[in-house]
């Protein structure tokens, strides 16, 4: 199996966010423009493994939703 088929599968079973990152590197990689500095580069890596080893967390939009609702019927 040729190599780009073998990184992709392997890229394939990374979590959306990391593939989203590999996938901007790859098309800037292929445009010569600067999509992402490299600060936020790292940032966006630093966030990703926080959330994955669970040091933050996240919030669904229904329970942001819920809680705008209530400070804005006080």
């Amino acid at each position: 199996m040729p190599k780009a088929l073998e990184i992709l599968e392997e890229a394939m079973t990374l979590p959306r966010a990391e593939r989203s990152f590999v996938a901007d590197r790859l098309l800037e990689s292929l445009d010569g423009e600067a999509g992402l500095s490299p600060a936020w580069s790292a940032e966006i890596a630093r966030r990703i493994a926080r959330r994955e080893s669970g040091e933050s967390s996240a919030y669904s939009r229904e329970d942001i939703r819920k809680d705008v609702q209530a400070l804005l019927s006080k």
